[in-house]
């Protein structure tokens, strides 16, 4: 029977990084201090004691040896207060049958009645060797409440965030629940330095940018290693699906290929649990919001080496603006197999279906942020064509992931997923160049968007921990791939480009036409695809406090873009012609790093590291394929992680300079232009903590300069600043579980307020004000009125609880996006 050591050493002392060419995975962790000699705050609920004595290890810092199948369906007690390590494993193993044998200071086996008296310890130097095992690589691995001290996502293993030569920011499953989290842009609206565009009623996903730089088509978010999508339109995300999200900054192209400069957030599937866990909730809000769901997960009866999840949401309800529903359908089923304990195989599948409208609510600055004559148009003016205007997302998707352990210290990861998605809009664009001086009114023109894309993506690695010369060596080895292929076919109404093919709406009085025609062909059409392979290796480093991590990859790209324009009734060459863009080129990325453990849980770093992003999923308004963006980071920073605590504190400096940067071309709309370059730097401070007993905080801030460098096209726009790029941001987020035996036994309170600084366009014509949001969170837990309703929980959530009107740039100097208004939700859940 396979023996399992889990464990993080928390209270070691702090390292530096400063990063030569990175590609590895680590942890040899050393021990802390004795347990009798100290205490810690804890706060583990009951729960698969497996989970719960992980969740001990990382607490206590304690090297914790067990049999994970002896443990398998065994509930552990409930631990709260601040103890020794000693008195809380005896608490949590209460009534399991096992009973602690502490072999050092920092090092525990449990046992049972009868067993023979060996401890189950392994050598000092193979610690480390018992992280690379299946359970480790699960999602909760090195997670308590509202902080992680471990991610997947920094180094392609599981490893700790003091050791990655990067900005790490978690936010785990506990934060998405507390604060009420409905999308991925409010989920990372307290992580610094990365700002969602607020597209309210518009068509496909959400875009960011991240340390000052756009992320278009997804180009920055992963689900479990591997990209999501390629094409905002093409693709949405469903944030209940997710366990947590794993925010990387700077470039990371050394680890995951084509990457955007200023960093990734990987989402992290639910996955099967080993121990029974259910949810099911119903939801009702603003807006005639009624929402439900369920999250049910444990062994398959009859089965023990198979679990079993399925996690699943319906949804109807109407959006901010008039015309346009915010409907969806999630699904995702999963199992996995575990036949021993060295190797796990999950198979992850998934349908989502996202209603929406087809407007695309570009507003005039005048009317918006600045009235005109007439004052502000009505917060919920529609700027479409109603009966007309609808937007309709289907995705499918299914993957596995592979862990086997096939030697000490060597682990085989595998990971792949294939993807098909549909989307079709009858949709709205702005016409700004139609449209009259004095804003009252604007020129909109209506279309048929119909899309379709299928994937393919695989990740292939091998992770494995020796030594040698008293260095200790953590690696990883692999090769990725990706094959892409996308259709796109608009059609324009009869008369387009022409103005009578444009409709005027008076935003203050709005009439609505609904006279449109269409043409029997259509107008412009895409066959876009692509095929990326990466090879990959990294290697960590570790000597008398030194961590010196060095990775080194090289990716080949092969793309192709077909495209047909068919405008009959303008019989001019460029506009009724078949053009065919092909390149092909291979890009070398890598990344060093150096850290040095000072202390106290201490550890200053610095890392240069390099990213390249080939631009398949948009094109210049002539049909040619975007060049390749490219971009260099040099980072510094210091992070701490106290010795005894819950918490993760980083500081960090950084320059990027990226080159070949899309940004939407003003005059045709749907397209690119690309500058020469462009810089970014700044500072950014986080923190997330449980200061004490049921009291949780998030704190952020971040100061972002940034601006043009070069640009051949357009020399007047150096030294523009980049487009939604803010230069402070300030973000700060309590949470409070109210003590049993007060007089608001049961209550949780939250508050935030996250506040903006003022942004700009491309042009640096528009100044798009700063703003200040306020969210709030209140649960109760209905056991306390009756213990009969054990597990029960009503909640309320609120964002933007002031409704503070707030606007982002939008695709065309003059215009803007409104942000998102104030959302309250109940929410009844019940888990057993």
């Amino acid at each position: 029977m396979a023996h399992l050591e889990h464990g993080i050493a928390r209270g070691r002392l702090a390292r530096a990084l400063l990063a030569t060419v990175a590609l590895a995975l680590p942890v040899a962790l050393p021990a802390l201090a004795a347990p009798e000699t100290r205490s810690v705050g804890f706060d583990i609920a009951a729960q698969d004691l497996n989970r719960a004595v992980l969740a001990f290890g990382e607490r206590a810092g304690v090297r914790v040896f067990f049999d994970t199948e002896r443990l398998a369906g065994k509930r552990s007690a409930s631990v709260a207060g601040t103890l020794t390590p000693e008195e809380a494993l005896a608490r949590l193993l209460a009534g399991s049958g096992l009973t602690p044998r502490w072999t050092s200071t920092s090092a525990v086996a449990l046992r049972q009645a009868g067993d023979p008296e060996t401890t189950g310890q392994i050598a000092a130097g193979q610690i480390a060797l018992d992280e690379l095992s299946v359970e480790a690589q699960q999602p909760t691995f090195g997670t308590a409440g509202f902080v992680a001290t471990r991610s997947t996502a920094g180094m392609k293993g599981n490893d700790s965030i003091l050791e990655t030569p990067a900005t790490v920011s978690v936010i785990t499953r506990e934060e998405l629940n507390v604060r009420g989290v409905q999308d991925l842009n409010t989920a990372v609206a307290y992580t610094p330095n990365i700002q969602a565009v607020d597209y309210p009623g518009g068509q496909g996903g959400p875009t960011f940018t991240l340390r000052g730089f756009n992320a278009n088509n997804f180009d920055n978010v992963y689900q479990d290693g591997l990209r999501y999508g390629f094409n905002s339109f093409d693709q949405n995300v469903e944030p209940y699906a997710y366990e947590r999200i794993d925010v990387i900054k700077g470039p990371i192209s050394v680890l995951y290929g084509a990457g955007q400069p200023g960093g990734i957030l990987n989402l992290v599937s639910k996955r099967p649990t080993f121990t029974p866990f259910n949810e099911v909730f119903i939801q009702g809000g603003n807006r005639n919001r009624v929402q439900a769901g369920f999250d049910l997960s444990g062994p398959v009866e009859g089965a023990p080496q198979f679990a079993y999840r399925v996690t699943g949401l319906i949804r109807n309800s109407d959006s901010q603006f008039r015309y346009t529903p915010d409907d969806r359908t999630f699904i995702a089923p999963a199992i996995t197999w575990r036949p021993d304990s060295d190797t796990s195989l999950t198979v992850l599948a998934k349908y989502a279906e996202y209603r929406g409208g087809g407007s695309e609510q570009s507003l005039p600055i005048v009317g918006s942020i600045i009235p005109s004559t007439r004052g502000f148009y009505q917060r919920d003016v529609f700027v479409g064509q109603p009966n007309f205007n609808t937007g309709l997302l289907e995705n499918k998707e299914i993957g596995t992931i592979l862990d086997h352990r096939f030697a000490p210290g060597w682990l085989f990861h595998s990971a792949f997923r294939a993807f098909e998605t549909t989307s079709k809009y009858d949709a709205t664009g702005a016409s700004p160049a139609a449209t009259p001086g004095s804003f009252l009114a604007v020129s909109v023109f209506p279309y048929l968007r119909d899309q379709s894309s299928q994937g393919l993506l695989a990740d292939n690695h091998i992770e494995g921990q020796f030594g040698t010369f008293g260095i200790e060596h953590n690696v990883v080895f692999g090769v990725d791939f990706q094959n892409y292929y996308r259709r796109d076919a608009r059609t324009y109404p009869l008369g387009y480009p022409l103005a009578a093919a444009n409709r005027l709406i008076d935003l203050y009085n709005p009439v609505y036409n609904l006279a449109i025609a269409f043409p029997a062909r259509t107008n412009f059409s895409t066959r876009a695809s692509q095929q990326q392979t990466g090879l990959y290796f990294q290697d960590q480093m570790k000597w008398n406090g030194f961590i010196l991590t060095g990775s080194v990859r090289n990716d080949w790209v092969d793309q192709e873009i077909r495209s047909t324009f068919n405008f009959p009734n303008l019989p001019l060459p460029t506009l009724n012609r078949t053009t065919v863009d092909q390149q092909s080129f291979s890009a070398l990325s890598y990344r060093v790093g150096l850290g040095y453990e000072l202390g106290y849980g201490i550890v200053p770093y610095a890392s240069y590291s390099t990213s390249f992003n080939p631009q398949i999923a948009g094109q210049r308004a002539n049909g040619s394929a975007l060049d390749p963006r490219e971009a260099t980071q040099v980072e510094g920073g210091v992070k701490w992680q106290p010795p005894g605590s819950n918490a993760l504190y980083t500081a960090s400096y950084f320059e990027i300079t990226q080159t070949n940067i899309p940004l939407a071309d003003p005059l045709n709309p749907g397209f690119f232009i690309q500058t020469g370059e462009a810089l970014a730097k700044g500072f950014e401070l986080e923190g997330k903590a449980n200061l004490f007993e049921g009291f949780n905080l998030i704190f952020g801030f971040a100061h972002l300069e940034t601006r043009v460098t070069k640009n051949q096209s357009n020399p007047a726009l150096v030294g523009n600043r980049l487009a939604n790029a803010p230069e402070n941001t300030v973000s700060l987020f309590a949470d409070y579980t109210f003590a049993p035996g007060t007089w608001f036994d049961g209550f949780r309170a939250g508050a935030g307020v996250r506040y903006v600084g003022q942004r700009t366009d491309a042009t640096n014509v528009d100044n798009i004000p700063g703003y200040a949001l306020v969210d709030a969170s209140l649960s109760y837990d209905l056991a306390r009125l009756d213990p009969a309703w054990k597990g029960a929980v009503l909640s309320v959530n609120a964002t933007n609880l002031f409704d503070q009107r707030y606007f982002t740039s939008g695709f065309y100097t003059g215009y803007v996006f409104e942000g998102f208004r104030r959302s309250v939700y109940g929410t009844l859940t019940y888990r057993w």
